[in-house]
């Protein structure tokens, strides 16, 4: 038992002497005698060497020629996104001034991209709606296709046209002035970004116009038409050209669900009276004779003019420098909100997913604002980009000023039933003496039963 004690106490001293001893090389290691400076502050994160080491180390944001000598972290290299690359087909009908402006947009584009290659055929317009219908329909046709969205309600019909809301964010159309990208949907689905638009605004002939400027209401523009056969206007008797009107008083022609609510709400009545005032006063025209209310605004027999940017060609041609552009009059309900109408690019269901990427990047550079000034300067254009720049073109800004008011012409089937019915109205209560609440009354009662609503 003894000899037991002895060598157990023995064993224990060891260990004691050992364990002491480990004790004291372990408080030498934590008061080592590093420098505060190079110690990381408390909280602050350390970036460790590359190979995980931790042998070299730095503070996040320590200088790289500090006396402690640390050395930074490499920096990891980017990973390289692969270059766009592949060929897709456009198909357009643009011709002329929009055909220069249609290849300078390609040239830069290719420039951004030169792996991708555009490759464009021109069709007249007469035949492209049902050449590219066909091809389609046939599993074949271009990537994409530039078009006006007055054939898109026929096309989403037949299933030729691709959706791109999974494609595109509300953040990418921001861009865009609303009711152009409003004026690309159907049921509620996006199916074009737009590139340029048209609308009707208010020409004025600065040299027979009032001294104190353009009408600011409807009830300005008749006295001063009233006050001087001079100062009068010519309005083109199409629902297209006189709709501003109908919001301006208060109205609307279709409710959301395609029923015509003309008579419904406002004062579309008061707004066909105006009309028939207007007309009545010397020097003012509401007709159906387009090439006539143009030739009369040229010679200068009225000084206000509701057209479109298409005329401004011409008549910069006859007006010259009092050629200007204001905004068109504002009626007893609000601000006068033409239709506006939108061309631009549609996509081929048929096309790959890598296809429909290709063409999407194609579409963004088309309708970008570095785009959209090419349209303006080249074309003359209105770019649906609102950060395109006009360049010195006050005829153009006057247009995208009104395109502020502007709303989406309906696309809808029941449209077709209303051209021609909202026409003869304005013709009945004009040119007939029909009694206009009646005669509101009426045609949304034609305009519905026509449409089985």
């Amino acid at each position: 038992m003894n000899g037991f004690w002895h060598s157990f106490g023995w064993r224990q001293g060891w260990r004691a002497f050992v364990t002491c001893l480990l004790l004291l090389l372990l408080l030498a290691a934590c008061n080592n005698d590093e420098p505060a400076a190079d110690r990381p502050p408390a909280g602050e994160p350390v970036v460790v060497a590359a190979d995980g080491s931790g042998a070299q180390q730095q503070t996040a944001g320590q200088d790289n020629g500090n006396a402690g000598g640390a050395v930074a972290a490499p920096t990891p290299a980017p990973t390289s996104t692969p270059e766009p690359a592949g060929r897709i087909v456009l198909w357009h009908s643009w011709g002329g001034k929009d055909s220069d402006a249609l290849a300078a947009i390609l040239t830069s584009f290719q420039a951004r991209y030169p792996q991708v290659t555009v490759d464009t055929l021109f069709v007249a317009d007469t035949d492209l709606p049902k050449a590219y219908a066909d091809a389609v329909r046939a599993g074949s046709g271009p990537d994409i296709m530039l078009a006006p969205t007055w054939w898109l309600s026929d096309f989403v019909d037949i299933g030729v046209v691709h959706p791109l809301d999974l494609l595109v964010n509300a953040a990418d159309l921001e861009a865009y002035w609303p009711a152009a990208v409003d004026n690309m949907r159907w049921n509620g689905q996006l199916y074009g970004l737009p590139s340029d638009f048209e609308l009707v605004s208010l020409f004025v002939n600065q040299s027979l116009a009032a001294a104190g400027g353009p009408p600011a209401t409807t009830a300005d523009m008749l006295a001063q038409a009233q006050a001087a056969p001079a100062q009068g206007a010519g309005f083109y008797n199409s629902l297209y050209h006189l709709y501003w009107g109908l919001p301006a008083y208060g109205g609307r022609l279709f409710d959301d669900a395609g029923v015509a609510v003309l008579d419904q709400g406002g004062d579309v009545a008061g707004y066909l009276a105006w009309l028939r005032q207007m007309s009545q006063t010397e020097g003012s025209y509401v007709d159906t004779d387009y090439g006539m209310l143009l030739d009369r605004f040229k010679k200068g027999e009225f000084a206000y003019f509701v057209d479109g940017p298409w005329a401004i060609d011409e008549l910069s041609a006859a007006l010259g420098p009092n050629l200007a552009v204001a905004a068109l009059p504002a009626g007893p309900s609000g601000p006068a909100r033409p239709w506006l109408h939108a061309d631009g690019i549609l996509f081929n269901p048929a096309a790959t997913p890598e296809q429909q990427r290709l063409a999407l990047l194609f579409a963004q550079h088309f309708t970008n604002a570095e785009s959209g000034s090419v349209l303006a300067n080249v074309a003359k254009r209105l770019p649906a980009n609102r950060n395109a720049v006009l360049g010195d073109n006050p005829l153009l800004q006057g247009f995208a000023n009104q395109a502020t008011t502007a709303e989406s012409m309906p696309s809808r089937p029941e449209m077709q039933e209303a051209w021609g019915y909202a026409g003869d109205m304005v013709i009945k209560v004009v040119d007939g003496g029909a009694d206009p609440t009646g005669t509101v009354t009426e045609t949304a009662a034609l305009i519905n039963e026509a449409n089985n609503k």
